[in-house]
């Protein structure tokens, strides 16, 4: 059997322009990356993105996790269906959600590259064929960088939009009714309000704008969210509120909801599959998100994700490459252009053999670890 090497790095990419919204202001990438290469010149590349107020994860706790256990997971993990029994039983995957991601991704790239598939075929998935439109995302920027970002989505024809809610009222009317000219809005509030009656207040005068907003008081508060729903006909997307298929079981009946998705706080593509899996069975709207941020790595997960949404699929994040990234880790950036689509020959890319991308030769990483795995 081929031996293994696995290198631990970082790639701390600077942002084009500060983002920010309710819970962060970020300047510049925060991520895990997993590098897992064999003698016999296969290369499998991992992306994980540790978020502290969506899942708990610190980027020191995910780096810590894969010096513990990659060497160890990448010498037992030869099958997806190994993949799949340790990403399901692993307690520590629900701690280390982004770190396990990264592990997934390389170790799921790594099998689609020996065994001549593209991820989706090894999944049971079709390709994505059609690009999805990404959605204009707004962040709770000032007035001017508000005012470029207008500008410059709609030079690119992005219609559908997110909109970071700032709290101020006036901010947020004057921001959500121009956008709402554009096309469909939905808000995302970044769990902003301490409880419903306020959010209730303020979200009432934004109704005419907007269809569904995100997150709006504190994480599995499921009963103050059905209350918003059902007093202001919103929407409730489920975001930092949905990090597994469990978290469905304790939804009330008194309003609607939608879920996002993002495969690095789920814990990688599999786990994200039976979200979708189980989101559908409810009948409930999908929302494929991205951590602010990601590389190419983690939007051609998102792809897959994309599949399995199929008809549920209400909105698209990811793919902002390097309109919000100095520049890329792969060779290939998977970067959205006009009208929010990728262009025709980056899908065309990603149908090689596992995701379909292969790391820049100077690719900015900084290395944490490395180790020679049996």
């Amino acid at each position: 059997m081929s031996r293994r090497h696995v290198t631990i790095a970082s790639a701390p990419i600077p942002f084009r322009t500060t983002f920010k919204h309710a819970s962060a202001a970020r300047r510049v990438a925060e991520n895990v990356i997993v590098i897992v290469r064999d003698d016999d010149g296969f290369v499998g590349i991992g992306e994980g993105c540790p978020r502290s107020y969506v899942t708990g994860e610190t980027l020191a706790g995910a780096q810590d996790f894969l010096r513990r256990r990659v060497s160890g997971l990448v010498d037992e993990i030869h099958s997806l269906e190994e993949l799949a029994s340790w990403i399901a039983n692993d307690e520590e995957v629900d701690l280390n959600p982004s770190a396990a991601c990264a592990i997934e991704l390389a170790l799921l790239d790594l099998l689609g590259r020996r065994a001549g598939l593209p991820v989706e075929r090894m999944l049971g998935l079709a390709p994505v064929s059609t690009s999805p439109r990404a959605s204009a995302v707004y962040g709770d920027s000032p007035t001017p960088i508000f005012a470029l970002q207008m500008l410059v989505f709609g030079w690119r024809g992005l219609r559908d939009a997110k909109l970071k809610l700032s709290g101020d009222l006036r901010r947020d009317y004057w921001r959500s009714r121009m956008l709402a000219r554009r096309g469909p809005l939905r808000l995302d509030a970044n769990n902003l309000w301490p409880e419903s009656a306020t959010a209730v207040s303020h979200l009432a005068r934004l109704t005419d704008f907007a269809w569904a907003v995100e997150e709006p008081v504190k994480a599995r508060d499921m009963i103050a969210m059905g209350a918003i729903g059902e007093q202001t006909g919103l929407e409730i997307v489920l975001d930092e509120s949905f990090l597994s298929a469990r978290d469905l079981d304790s939804l009330p009946s008194n309003a609607k909801f939608a879920v996002n998705v993002r495969v690095s706080k789920h814990g990688g593509l599999l786990r994200t599959l039976s979200a979708i899996e189980a989101a559908r069975a409810r009948g409930l709207k999908v929302i494929v998100g991205a951590q602010v941020g990601e590389t190419s790595i983690l939007a051609r997960a998102g792809l897959v994700a994309v599949s399995a949404a199929g008809d549920a699929l209400a909105g698209y994040e990811g793919g902002y490459g390097t309109h919000l990234l100095a520049r890329d880790l792969t060779k290939r950036s998977l970067t959205i252009g006009t009208g929010g689509a990728f262009p025709s020959d980056a899908l065309a890319t990603i149908t090689g053999p596992g995701l379909g991308l292969d790391l820049a030769p100077d690719a900015p990483l900084v290395e944490t670890s490395f180790s020679r795995s049996r």
